[in-house]
């Protein structure tokens, strides 16, 4: 269930917007070309996707199939540092699309799934003989 209101269609505005942003970024770029492709055709699938992620995670609908830790946990170039600058980006992103208290809605739900993110990836990489992270 949402605790804030978002629509669709704000959602779809913020994605496009958001990986605008992502493609001309110095850090975030390279990763995600590797990772989706360059072509328009790429972004538009890849775009569509999240879109329908973030419509699952506000409780909008239950369309998103997949397994988000599992796509980040196993493309090894998708490093924990990355997410602190994803979320900045995105809060950036955010703040200039939706109003005020929408965007934060949706920031503080991104910044407890990047820190899950970020988390699981070191967690899931880290050697067996190794005292689990904090």
């Amino acid at each position: 269930m949402k605790n804030f209101d978002i629509s669709g269609d704000q959602i779809d505005l913020v994605v496009a917007a958001f990986y605008a942003r992502v493609r001309k970024d110095p850090q975030l770029g390279p990763v995600f070309a590797a990772a989706v492709g360059t072509s328009r055709e790429h972004w538009r699938h890849h775009e569509a996707k999240i879109a329908s992620f973030w419509r699952n995670a506000v409780g909008l609908d239950r369309s998103y199939t997949g397994s988000p830790m599992m796509v980040h946990v196993e493309n090894m170039d998708i490093e924990p540092r990355h997410f602190a600058h994803w979320l900045t980006l995105f809060r950036q992103t955010a703040k200039e699309v939706l109003p005020p208290a929408t965007a934060d809605g949706l920031s503080n739900l991104a910044d407890k799934i990047g820190r899950s993110l970020s988390f699981g990836i070191q967690q899931y990489r880290q050697r067996a003989d190794s005292p689990p992270l904090f």
